[in-house]
C-alpha cells in the first residue's frame, strides 16, 4: 500500500512539472489543511526546501496543491476554493534602497530589502487578473506625512531624497477585495520584523524616525486561514509615563502616583524609608534606575524597574536620592526629580544622576516628585540648589604675632636716617642728605646709602684705644686717591684705596696686614693709628661710588 502511494505521488510531480510555467509559487505551503506562512529566509533553510507543483483541472472548483518537503511528505491536500482562484493572478514588488537604488522584483511571500538599509520607496504590481480591481498603497514619512495612494506599479515614496519610509498601507480594490486578503509586514530599524497587517492596516512605526528596512507581502484567498502573528504590526510613539511610590515611616507603602505628582508626605513628620519607580509606558527601550542613601549606611546599590531602594521598615530614613535613564530612552529624555526636606521645604530639581537631598545635616526626605521631559528641553523648575552638604567650619587659625613693619628708611642698630637727618638713640643729630657714609666705633661697622638703597654694610677696625678715631660729622676730602702710601712717624704703608674724611690724616683705606679679619673687639689690640681699616671689597665700592664732599658720620 505504501509503495502504491509513493508511485501516485511521483506521478503527480511529473504531471506538475509538465504544467504551464508560472512565476515561483508563494512562500507559504498547505500542510494539514491550513496555510503556514514561510519567509524568504525560511525557504533558504535546508529543512524547508520546497518543490511545489500546482495542477488546475478544468471544470473542477478546487485546486490540488501538492507540497514536497524534506521536513514532511504529507501528500495531496484538496482545499475547496473559489473558481476565481483557478486564474493566474500574480503579485510582485520591488523597493528602492537608500544609496543602492531599485532592487530586483520579487514575488509574494519573498522579502524585498532586509539588508538593514533604509527603504525610500516601493512599487507593487498585480498581473494576470481574473477579477476587476487593483492594488493601492501608500507610504508614511515623519517629515511629510502620508503620501497619496498609487496603484499597480506606481511609485509610493520618494527616491534619492534620503527620506525613508516609516510605515506603509496596502489594500485591494474592486472585486479583488471581495475575493482575496492581502497580508504584509515590515522590518524596521531597532524593532526588527513587526507582526503582520492586513487589508489597508498600517504596518511600521510613527514618531521614532525608524526607517523600514524590509517588506514582505502575501496574497491569499479569503477561504484560506492565515496563521501569521498579527498582534503588533504598527507602533506609535507615545510619551513615557513614570509611576513611583514611597514607603513612609508610620504609614508603609503609599499608592503609586504618575509623574509629576508628589509621593510622600511633605506636610507631616513622616519620612521616606523606601522608594520604587518604573515606566508604565515608554516609546524607546530603556529603564529608570535609582538609588537612595541614609545617614547610617550611605549609598545603597542602584536598582531599577519597580524594585525597592532604601531599607523600608527598618527606621533608616532616606536623606538623598539619585535617578537616571538607560539605553535609548536616555538619548531622548531627561529625568528630573526633587525632594522635600522638613524645615527646609522643596529643594530645586536635580536631573540625570545628580544628587537630590542633603548630607551631613541629619535631615530626612519626606516627599519626592519626578518628571520626564524631552532631551535638552526646559527644566520643570529651578535647578540651582538640589543638594545641600554640610561642611564643618575649620578651627580658627592660630594667632601669629605680627612682625613690626619694616621701615622704609635706612636704619642701623642704634640709628636712623629720616628726611636726610642722621639720629642716634643717644640724641646725636646730623644732616647728611640722601648720600652718606656712617661709621660706628661701638659696633665696628661701616654703612653707606644712596637714598634708601644700601651700598655697603661691612665690618671695620677703627683706631686703638690710645689713638682713637675722631667722632663727628665729616666729608670726603679732595685728597682721595688710588693707590696711595700712608706715612706716619714710624711707618709707611701702601694701600690701594685712600678715602680721607678729616684733612689728609684720618680716612678709610684697605689694610692687607689685617689677617685676622675685621669687626668685633679686634680694634682693642689690633687697632689703627686712628684711620678706619676696611675690607678690600668694601673700600673699593666706597671709593668708586662716592665723590668728594660726601658726608661721613663717625659716632
Amino acid at each position: 500500500m505504501r509503495r502504491n502511494i509513493l508511485f501516485i505521488l511521483l506521478g503527480l510531480f511529473i504531471v506538475a512539472g509538465l504544467a504551464p510555467a508560472r512565476i515561483a509559487a508563494p512562500a507559504y505551503s498547505l500542510e494539514n489543511g491550513v496555510v503556514f506562512q514561510k519567509s524568504l529566509l525560511g525557504l533558504y533553510d535546508p529543512a524547508y526546501l520546497n518543490i511545489d507543483g500546482t495542477l488546475a483541472e478544468t471544470g473542477k472548483d478546487y485546486v490540488t496543491h501538492q507540497t514536497r518537503s524534506v521536513a514532511a511528505l504529507s501528500g495531496a491536500q484538496e482545499i475547496p476554493l473559489s473558481p476565481a482562484t483557478t486564474g493566474s493572478a500574480e503579485l510582485t514588488y520591488t523597493t528602492y534602497v537608500q544609496d543602492s537604488g531599485w532592487q530586483s522584483e520579487v514575488q509574494e511571500g519573498a522579502i524585498s530589502g532586509g539588508a538593514a538599509l533604509p527603504l525610500e520607496a516601493i512599487q507593487v504590481r498585480l498581473t494576470h487578473l481574473a477579477e476587476a480591481g487593483s492594488i493601492s498603497y501608500r507610504t508614511y514619512r515623519q517629515d511629510s506625512g502620508w503620501s497619496g495612494y498609487v496603484s499597480n506599479g506606481g511609485t509610493a515614496g520618494t527616491t534619492g531624497t534620503i527620506e525613508s519610509m516609516e510605515a506603509v498601507q496596502f489594500k485591494l480594490t474592486g472585486a479583488l477585495a471581495a475575493q482575496y486578503d492581502l497580508y504584509y509586514r515590515v522590518q524596521t530599524s531597532r524593532f526588527g520584523w513587526l507582526d503582520w497587517a492586513g487589508n489597508g492596516e498600517t504596518a511600521g512605526t510613527d514618531g521614532f524616525r525608524y526607517p523600514i528596512e524590509g517588506v514582505e507581502i502575501v496574497l491569499m484567498n479569503k477561504e484560506q486561514t492565515f496563521l501569521g502573528k498579527r498582534e503588533q504590526s504598527f507602533i506609535k510613539r507615545t510619551e513615557p509615563v513614570l509611576s513611583y511610590g514611597s514607603y513612609l515611616t508610620d504609614s508603609g507603602w503609599q499608592d503609586p502616583v504618575l509623574n509629576p505628582a508628589q509621593s510622600g508626605s511633605p506636610d507631616s513628620s513622616q519620612s521616606l524609608e523606601g522608594l520604587q519607580a518604573k515606566l508604565d509606558s515608554q516609546p524607546y527601550p530603556g529603564s529608570v534606575s535609582y538609588r537612595a542613601a541614609t545617614s547610617e549606611n550611605g549609598w545603597f546599590e542602584w536598582t531599577q524597574d519597580g524594585l525597592e531602594a532604601g531599607l523600608p521598615g527598618t527606621g533608616q530614613r532616606i536623606e538623598r536620592i539619585e535617578m537616571q535613564l538607560t539605553d535609548e530612552l536616555a538619548a531622548h529624555y531627561d529625568i528630573y526629580y526633587q525632594v522635600h526636606v522638613p524645615g527646609v521645604g522643596w529643594l530645586d530639581w536635580a536631573k540625570n544622576g545628580e544628587t537630590a537631598g542633603t548630607q551631613g545635616y541629619d535631615y530626612d526626605v519626606s516627599a519626592v516628585q519626578m518628571q520626564l521631559v524631552q532631551k535638552d528641553a526646559a527644566a520643570p523648575g529651578n535647578t540651582a540648589i538640589a543638594f545641600m552638604k554640610y561642611v564643618p567650619k575649620p578651627p580658627p587659625a592660630p594667632v601669629v604675632p605680627v612682625a613690626p613693619p619694616v621701615p622704609t628708611y635706612p636704619t642701623g642698630p642704634d640709628w636712623t636716617v629720616q628726611d636726610g637727618t642722621f639720629r642716634t638713640n643717644a640724641g646725636t643729630n646730623y644732616y647728611v642728605g640722601s648720600s652718606y657714609i656712617i661709621i660706628s666705633i661701638a659696633y665696628q661697622r661701616v654703612w653707606a646709602y644712596i637714598g634708601s638703597q644700601q651700598i655697603v654694610n661691612a665690618p671695620v677696625i677703627t683706631g686703638r684705644p690710645s689713638m682713637p678715631t675722631p667722632r663727628g660729622l665729616f666729608a670726603i676730602q679732595p685728597y682721595k686717591e688710588s693707590p696711595s702710601v700712608l706715612v706716619g712717624e714710624d711707618y709707611a704703608s701702601s694701600v690701594q684705596y685712600w678715602i680721607p674724611f678729616l684733612g689728609n690724616a684720618y680716612g678709610l683705606h684697605d689694610a692687607s696686614w689685617q689677617t685676622q679679619g675685621f669687626g668685633g673687639d679686634l680694634y682693642l689690640y689690633l687697632g689703627s693709628h686712628g684711620c678706619v681699616n676696611t675690607p678690600y671689597y668694601a673700600v673699593q665700592t666706597l671709593y668708586n661710588t662716592y665723590s668728594v664732599g660726601t658726608p661721613v658720620v663717625v659716632y
